[in-house]
């Protein structure tokens, strides 16, 4: 009796083990298969919003958590995640996205004006930028806790729903304070339709546009220094035409400037958003201008120094790092009251010693030249960010990666003996 008990207990034993094992198994690999069906649902959700976002007309961002309260421009539900356009201001749900992208057209690059020449406002209902004022009786706009107010996304007036009645010139737009820096839609239009493309079209057309019309173009490169190219592409879109912004991520220099040559010779200005690299490429770029014959389009230089070291930015007074702390609305008027002054561009020409039948290769400089293990530290520093530009995020992980190759060069030498094998004349 005494065998048969224990064997009972042995049982119950095991038996209490295999339960617990199961549940306990059962506790993790759930979660898990919930998570990875999760993350492989958000990945095609991802993929099939790329898919759409590329076909679509407005330039939408998907973000998984707004920050502001943001109401959906269709259904006017209060909304924690979506997606905007940065061109239009337009905020919509996933689930009205489609309806959005139908039924709420975005800013138009090109458009012909009225038969007096104006434009019209084109406006959109709520989401009012933070801390914006009504046009008519000066209250502070999108104070109520629903989608209300207008906003114009050329001159970026703002009133009140109430106050529309009351606004005055409520049908035409002057693009706003920034109209000398805007090309407006009209112009484009106008100038599609020339049958002779030549610089004298342009400065009669740019009448219509204001004597002191002097327009922008903005070239920034997503991967400088603390990664703030994306945040600024979206709101100097959102101040100006959607045409004149430019990156450089997706479209290089060369092809961006040729927009240069559809507007009047010695007007047009390029804000460049990068650091040192970025802006010796744009300034590589107008070179090439300069050998196709184009010298009379070439614009005027300005930097908004977003890379690492910038040192011609601070050379010629735009400071030694932009981090936000002064908002674009006033990079902008910077442009605009900035003064010309000239630059040196040098030529080094680099040969091979005894290959007399190989070409020598032609470089362009700024402020120095470098060759030694600085040049190869900056080199490394290119590729490595190449490579992973996710993981150069900031200025200081970039300056910490400087140290470590120019550690690792200290230690292993690379360019040792270089004066014996180079020749400086």
């Amino acid at each position: 009796s005494h065998g048969k008990r224990d064997e009972v207990r042995d049982d119950c034993g095991s038996r209490e083990e295999w339960t617990l094992l199961f549940w306990t198994s059962l506790a993790v690999i759930v979660p898990v298969i919930i998570t990875l069906w999760c993350s492989a649902q958000r990945s095609k959700r991802k993929t099939h919003m790329k898919d759409f976002f590329r076909k679509s007309k407005h330039g939408w961002h998907y973000t998984d958590l707004f920050n502001k309260p943001t109401y959906c421009c269709v259904c006017s539900q209060h909304i924690l995640q979506g997606a905007f356009c940065d061109c239009c201001g337009v905020c919509a749900d996933e689930q009205c996205l489609r309806p959005a992208d139908r039924s709420l057209p975005c800013k138009e690059i090109m458009a012909p004006s009225r038969p007096d020449g104006s434009m019209e406002h084109r406006w959109v209902r709520g989401n009012v930028p933070l801390a914006s004022y009504c046009a008519v009786c000066k209250q502070q706009c999108g104070t109520q806790p629903k989608l209300c107010d207008l906003r114009c996304v050329w001159c970026q007036t703002t009133v009140h729903d109430d106050c529309m009645d009351n606004l005055t010139d409520a049908h035409q737009c002057d693009l706003g304070e920034f109209h000398s820096l805007i090309i407006p839609p009209h112009y484009l239009y106008h100038v599609n339709k020339l049958r002779r493309r030549l610089p004298d079209e342009y400065s009669k057309l740019a009448f219509s546009c204001g004597s002191g019309w002097t327009p922008v173009l903005v070239l920034a490169n997503t991967r400088s220094g603390n990664n703030m190219g994306e945040v600024l592409l979206g709101e100097f879109r959102t101040l100006l035409n959607p045409v004149q912004v430019f990156d450089l991520s997706q479209l290089t220099p060369h092809k961006a400037l040729q927009l240069c040559t559809l507007l009047p010779p010695g007007k047009v200005r390029v804000l460049v958003c990068g650091g040192d690299g970025t802006v010796g490429w744009v300034l590589d770029a107008i070179d090439a201008m300069k050998l196709k014959g184009q010298d009379q389009f070439i614009p005027r230089v300005t930097i908004l120094p977003l890379g690492t070291g910038n040192d011609l930015s601070n050379t010629l007074g735009w400071g030694a790092g932009y981090a936000g702390e002064i908002p674009v609305e006033q990079v902008l008027r910077n442009v605009v009251d900035a003064e010309v002054v000239k630059m040196d561009r040098w030529k080094v020409q680099v040969a091979s010693k005894g290959l007399y039948f190989r070409k020598p290769k032609v470089l362009s400089m700024n402020n120095y030249f470098s060759v030694g293990p600085d040049a190869l530290m900056a080199l490394n520093f290119h590729a490595h960010r190449e490579k992973t530009p996710s993981f150069f995020s900031s200025r200081i992980i970039n300056k910490a990666v400087y140290f470590l190759y120019g550690t690792k060069d200290c230690l292993v030498q690379e360019c040792k003996d270089l004066d014996k094998r180079i020749e400086v004349q």
